[in-house]
């Protein structure tokens, strides 16, 4: 706890997050420019409320950033990022940390000042508000996700990690960046659809309009960041492409999904349109006007989010008020059919069974991978009858998963041998080095396993048999990884010479298989 901590914005967000550290007994300073806010903080504490009661906090907090520190956690609006770095660069210490406890991306902006190495970004589950001065309330429970930008996992990450699960639980991903989007695209959707519409979200998601203009801005900015070949990630159990509309039925699948966060939220009020209330200038050029500005850079057209910016900037500038006006006149300008909007209120209950086709495959390799393994474990159970007995002890000299490892092993190399032949066929490739590689890729692909092609070699991890197996507690007892054989059935079809080493997987190890020519 040697550390000495510096929280920038001790609004919601940061007042908890620094105020939590300060009761486990870290030394942390809470910075903010409401010098009410600070002076109540320093004279009475900081009241938080929400999910476990009532705590009176003791803290430290100040109006001028004094000393050096070695870990700040960034939390004030996106807008006053600039300004905030100004006052945070001469008070860290060298191969300090930024966390971004943020909306929008700046984690960007943060590491061109102090290094990718050191810039932590943080995706938040949870939320708050600020109810008054030194008082502040969990709204909603969830976890923290943290990682850096070019994916590494080291000291720094897993010291930000220790801090922070005295908060709330944390998860360290290698893919921040997708992570970040995934928030920013929900952020900008429902943070500028209630602007507009100028109410809660309970509200604004029963208006038939106005949450027809949120899913289809959703869906515009889901295909968008899938363009620029970002890897969106699931946050808080929803999969982006949950929001992907072909049909009337992905539709109804969205406007059900909202609904059912409008529920949960119902006196969600946006920052937007708080700042709107109280006539600030809100954070709509780093939510949505970033994702304007990457829209330009890459040559794409966002119509629906273009227009929302437009009309909230006149909203900023009071040209034009919050209410439905603004929503009919974005709903003027959705690619839907109006009569979509006529849904009626019992489909959309089913219509949140019915999977976008690529969670669907999804779930069906899981399925296959699930009826694998759970056979391997029946044979295990009745080999063992057999190997336990007198005779099979005298006989055998094997026990069950020996059997099961032999039996197995024969049967992915026939399975192998069998799609070999399908993906030859089909594909109409020949018996050659160069052939055999793009049928392992095309194994690889369709089971969903990461790899990587390279002029005569393609590698492979996270083995598709091994999560079903860990369920099943019996990856210890496997000759992983199961895709050598099925890959050594593969060559007998290509008839080539090509060699698989670097077998791994043991324990939580990523599964890796090298093919090599």
């Amino acid at each position: 706890m040697h550390e000495k901590i510096l929280v920038a914005g001790a609004g919601a967000i940061g007042g908890i997050t620094g105020g939590i550290l300060s009761m486990n007994g870290y030394d942390v300073v809470l910075f903010d420019v409401n010098k009410e806010h600070v002076e109540k903080m320093n004279k009475d504490g900081l009241l938080i409320e929400g999910m476990d009661g009532k705590k009176r906090i003791k803290v430290k907090a100040v109006t001028r950033i004094r000393g050096k520190y070695d870990i700040v956690f960034l939390a004030v609006k996106s807008q006053y990022t600039e300004d905030a770095l100004k006052r945070i660069l001469p008070h860290l210490k060298e191969d300090g940390i930024i966390v971004s406890l943020q909306n929008s991306i700046n984690e960007e902006n943060i590491a061109q000042k102090v290094g990718v190495e050191n810039t932590i970004g943080c995706v938040i589950g949870w939320s708050a508000t600020n109810v008054g001065n030194a008082h502040l309330k969990f709204t909603s429970e969830g976890e923290f996700i943290i990682g850096k930008l070019d994916g590494k996992i080291d000291e720094k990450v897993e010291k930000v990690k220790k801090l922070l699960e005295k908060v709330a639980p944390v998860k360290i991903t290698e893919n921040i960046y997708g992570y970040l989007w995934t928030k920013l695209l929900i952020n900008s959707a429902i943070a500028s659809v209630g602007a507009l519409y100028g109410d809660d979200l309970g509200k604004v998601v029963k208006d038939r309009k106005s949450v027809a203009n949120l899913v289809s801005l959703a869906d515009e900015l889901v295909r968008m960041a899938e363009k620029m070949d970002i890897q969106l990630e699931e946050f808080e159990g929803l999969h982006p492409s949950f929001f992907k509309i072909d049909n009337y039925e992905d539709f109804k699948r969205g406007v059900a999904i909202v609904r059912m966060a409008g529920k949960k939220h119902a006196r969600l009020r946006s920052t937007i349109l708080q700042d709107l209330e109280k006539g600030r200038k809100t954070e709509i050029d780093y939510l949505n006007g970033y994702i304007e500005k990457k829209a330009n850079e890459y040559g794409m057209e966002t119509r629906i989010n273009k227009k929302i910016i437009e009309v909230i900037k006149e909203i900023e500038k009071g040209k034009r008020k919050m209410g439905s006006k603004n929503v009919e006149e974005v709903f003027g300008m959705i690619n839907i059919p109006k009569k979509w909007i006529d849904f009626k209120e019992k489909e959309l209950e089913y219509s949140l069974y019915n999977l976008p086709y690529e969670l669907k495959w999804k779930n069906s390799l899981l399925l296959a991978e699930s009826f694998l393994n759970g056979t391997v474990y029946a044979f295990s159970q009745a080999f063992g009858r057999i190997t336990d007995s007198f005779l099979g002890k005298i006989f055998i000299r094997k026990d069950s998963w020996e059997i099961v490892n032999i039996t197995l092993t024969k049967f992915l190399e026939k399975l192998g041998e069998n799609v070999g032949e399908v993906i030859k066929k089909n594909y109409n490739l020949q018996e050659n080095e160069k052939d055999m590689l793009k049928a392992i890729a095309t194994v690889f692909n369709n089971l969903g396993m990461k790899n990587e092609i390279m002029k005569n070699e393609i590698i492979a991890y996270d083995c598709f048999f091994l999560e079903g197996a860990k369920r099943l507690e019996i990856q210890n007892k496997l000759n992983f990884p199961l895709c050598y054989p099925f890959l050594e059935g593969m060559k007998k079809k290509f008839n080539v010479k090509f060699e698989l080493v670097e077998k791994k997987c043991k324990g939580d190890e990523k599964c890796i298989i090298r093919a090599s020519k």
